[in-house]
């Protein structure tokens, strides 16, 4: 049975960002998702002003936009709460810092069975918890029978596992059916493990009745790289260096991390008040600039002090691509708003948007072929057709194209849904290879191309007259540092050529991200990011899971849609790119989302930094900042 995908959307990063030294422009450098290209400007320093460099033993300053609202690791799924709850607590597997898709051991060295259905781990020697501890598997398995009893987002992506010791570093989980995907489902650090005893002792227990979330948003129970400090409100975190980790040493004995938009996380870097800023808009980033000497140190009352001490020096951007996926959705229930739910107006919707100009919007992105994005298994990008010939002979005397498995044309065409949604047929994104499997027609231009004609006679056949449709978004949560109101009003401005009238309903992240998770929103703007990354995540598109319930699409109402959901979910090996692939094509033509853009992600620093890791779950390694 396959696991209900549930989570709050979130924004992520892949790769490493290494700054160069003393260089007036950076050179990046990352894993093997990221085509990463790197930006900078050099930065001349006050006249007068020091020139030696802060230390690393002044606290490194960040600045981030806070979504989380609590520091439980297993109660939040946010960008920043995973970014802090990932240094404070150790998971049981991590991702390859090289290669984010790629599953590592963590706290324990693992064995999967073939089948997929028993995942046998065994805990390193030596562990501790900040306190001394020692880290056993009843620590273990009390933190994911939690994550199972709080019956939330780490519940659902968990799934139905039963949990056996062996002894005191050996354990066993067992899923019902295959479940290729838990070992990178353990490194997200929802998933982080708790000291069992000081949790219990302030609150924690399995089922509903926990409430220790309030001791762990003020106090760390981990074995990481860090401690709680302190916490200020929802306005900073400082973290201190475990003593007692057994990991390499951070860089940094103690990291502030504040809560700022993106125009002071700006400001603040000029100044010297951060040392790393992590939502600069597109603009921001290229007009980063001077920074000036600070004139003082802050003084000892200031609850949020900078880097002070640090002297006028460069301001560096790295730029690289993301794992996050920008989309449109339009819910299918007509109570809500009878447009949205009307396939021909979902449909002038999907041919009349220019994902290209989109792309020049948000400055470093690429237009979304399909819901998967570029790097991650099953993304179309990596099955489309080679360019050039090859040396292969095609038996006809000239040479093949070098295409890959999945079938090959050129037609731009997408087929037309009807008013059911549900008039396509199989072969319409795929065909049936030999083996029986589903083979997607990859066809160019791979990124759906506008289509104006298309989209005004979908708009015809819908029935509308203008009638305003309202675009609902976060107006205060940015997408890999671009404000969503610059998408929106984009999105708003290209429909109008369609015929249609959007009219922009902005609102403050909690009360849009509340109304969307209620499944309230006829037509909204948002950003997805893999909890795990592997394919099997984005299947929360799909009819019944989370954002398909979301949008109003229940399972049953698209058979097509089902099969290939199921196809997907259960394919394994070298089947699953193809498979992913033709779920993607169908779901381009049929489903209630518009993938829009994949967006770059930038990281701005100052010259006490050269290299900021990033991951497509927790955004940056705080500890493996140097």
């Amino acid at each position: 049975m396959r696991r209900r995908l549930v989570r709050p959307t979130t924004v992520a990063a892949i790769g490493v960002l290494t700054v160069a030294s003393a260089a007036a422009c950076t050179a990046g450098s990352a894993g093997p998702l990221s085509s990463a290209t790197t930006s900078g400007r050099a930065s001349g320093t006050t006249p007068g002003s020091a020139t030696a460099p802060a230390t690393a033993s002044a606290p490194l300053v960040v600045g981030a936009v806070f979504d989380h609202s609590t520091l439980d690791p297993t109660r939040q799924f946010d960008r920043s709460g995973a970014m802090l709850t990932h240094a404070l607590y150790q998971t049981l597997t991590s991702l390859d810092p090289a290669d984010p898709t790629k599953v590592v051991p963590g706290m324990a060295e693992y064995t999967l069975s073939p089948e997929g259905r028993w995942l046998t781990l065994r805990l390193r020697k030596g562990l501790r918890f900040s306190d001394g501890t020692p880290v056993t598997t009843d620590d273990v398995l009390f933190t994911l029978e939690r994550a199972k009893g709080l019956s939330g987002p780490t519940a659902s992506i968990i799934g139905a596992i039963t949990l056996t010791k062996v002894d005191n570093r050996t354990f066993t989980l067992t899923s019902a059916g295959s479940n290729f995907a838990l070992p990178a489902i353990l490194a997200n650090p929802a998933f982080g493990i708790l000291n069992s005893t000081a949790v219990k002792a302030h609150g924690g227990t399995i089922g509903p009745g926990d409430t220790a979330s309030a001791y762990l948003s003020q106090h760390s129970a981990g074995s990481g790289p860090y401690v709680i400090e302190s916490v200020r409100g929802t306005t900073e975190v400082r973290l201190q260096a475990n003593p007692l980790w057994s990991g390499p040493k951070p860089a940094f004995p103690e990291i502030i991390v504040r809560n700022l938009d993106a125009d002071h996380q700006l400001a603040e870097l000029r100044s010297g008040g951060v040392d790393v800023a992590l939502d600069l808009s597109p603009g921001q980033a290229a007009a980063v600039g001077t920074r000036p000497a600070a004139s003082q140190t802050a003084p000892a009352s200031q609850t949020a002090p900078t880097s002070a001490t640090a002297p006028a020096s460069a301001v560096r951007v790295t730029t690289m691509r993301s794992s996050s996926l920008v989309y449109l959705a339009l819910g299918r229930n007509p109570a809500l708003n009878a447009w949205t739910a009307n396939p021909d107006f979902a449909d002038a919707v999907r041919r009349g948007i220019d994902r290209d100009a989109l792309s020049r919007v948000a400055s470093g992105s690429t237009p979304a072929a399909g819901l998967i994005p570029e790097g991650i298994v099953g993304a179309l990008e990596d099955l489309a057709p080679k360019p050039g010939p090859t040396a292969t002979p095609d038996g006809t005397g000239g040479t093949s194209t070098g295409t890959p498995a999945p079938s090959s044309t050129t037609s731009p065409a997408t087929p037309v849904p009807s008013s059911s949604g549900s008039s396509a047929t199989p072969t319409d994104a795929s065909t049936t290879g030999a083996n029986g499997k589903p083979t997607p027609v990859v066809t160019l231009p791979l990124v759906p191309a506008r289509d104006l004609v298309a989209a005004k006679a979908a708009l015809r056949r819908s029935g509308y007259k203008g009638q305003p449709v309202p675009l609902s978004y976060a107006v205060d949560l940015p997408i890999q540092g671009i404000p969503a109101s610059a998408l929106a009003v984009a999105v708003r401005s290209q429909l109008a050529e369609v015929g249609i009238k959007v009219q922009l309903n902005p609102a403050p992240a909690a009360q849009a991200i509340a109304a969307y998770r209620a499944g309230r929103s006829a037509f909204s703007l948002w950003s997805w990011s893999p909890d795990y990354p592997d394919p099997e995540n984005y299947l929360a598109f799909a009819p019944g899971e989370l954002l398909g319930s979301r949008a109003g699409w229940a399972r049953g109402t698209d058979r097509t849609i089902d099969d290939l959901t199921d196809t997907a979910g259960d394919s394994v090996g070298d089947d699953r790119a193809g498979a992913y692939a033709a779920w993607q094509l169908a779901m381009n033509a049929r489903s209630p989302f518009v993938p829009l853009i994949q967006p770059a992600t930038r990281v701005a620093s100052d010259a006490r930094v050269t290299t900021v890791p990033g991951n497509p779950v927790w955004t940056v390694d705080l500890a493996r900042i140097s």
